[in-house]
């Protein structure tokens, strides 16, 4: 494993700040604890494909050790959570309360059962638009879009963030947490659809190309909270 910060509270302190966002850079063991409590974790954890992220190596060994250390603290810091873990990992995590599906009708994955169209978000926590008497929604969301290119080797396509995050999402008024926050992508979409956001990264590198990303977003796309008619997946 990554060797580990000693846990201080007073070197606790974001990265980078704008209003509404906040970024912290270390190991998200270290900081979620001095955290307040959020709305919603949405997050794109490593999947234990072999790939090397600065200090952190990302095999089986060390993406259960994660598993198994940081989602009780996310259960601590938030009621309601959402997860993509790559179609071959959700045995490994605790058993989710729903599980919805991201389709992308292209075939950009191979498997052992070969390719795949598909991935699977665990969701834990009540679904937010029954929660607040705003109606059903559906469970699969649409997006086939490539994602940019930002020197991470495994961005998420901003349109799915985005989508992703209005069906975890029903209010405006909500904070998001991302404690695996990668390029930043889940706080550009909390920026554009006019959500407060907290970012956590263990690379100095993947805070820098978010912060970049967040100054670029200037005008947030505001919308009025969905209705019950609205599809907001498509």
């Amino acid at each position: 494993m990554i060797p580990r910060r000693p846990e201080d509270a007073s070197m606790i302190k974001p990265y980078y700040s704008e209003p509404g966002i906040e970024i912290y850079h270390g190991d998200c063991r270290d900081i979620l604890p001095h955290l307040p409590k959020v709305d919603l974790v949405l997050t794109d954890p490593p999947y234990g494909i072999g790939k090397v992220y600065g200090e952190y190596i990302d095999t089986d060994a060390n993406l259960l050790h994660i598993i198994q250390s940081v989602m009780p603290m996310l259960f601590i810091v938030s009621k309601r959570i959402v997860i993509t873990p790559g179609v071959n990992n959700v045995s490994i995590y605790p058993k989710p309360d729903w599980i919805l599906a991201w389709v992308y009708g292209t075939t950009n994955t191979y498997g052992g059962w070969g390719f795949s169209s598909w991935q699977p978000i665990l969701a834990y926590g009540k679904d937010p638009y029954l929660q607040n008497g705003m109606g059903a929604r559906m469970d699969i969301i649409y997006d086939s879009k490539t994602p940019a290119k930002n020197e991470h080797p495994c961005p998420k396509p901003e349109t799915f963030t985005r989508k992703l995050l209005l069906r975890a999402s029903a209010l405006s008024s909500d904070t998001i947490l991302d404690p695996f926050m990668g390029s930043g992508t889940t706080l550009v979409a909390a920026k554009q659809l006019g959500r407060k956001a907290i970012g956590i990264e263990i690379e100095k590198k993947y805070c820098d190309i978010a912060i970049d990303r967040l100054r670029q977003e200037v005008l947030p796309l505001t919308q009025p909270e969905p209705k019950q008619e609205q599809e907001v997946l498509l």
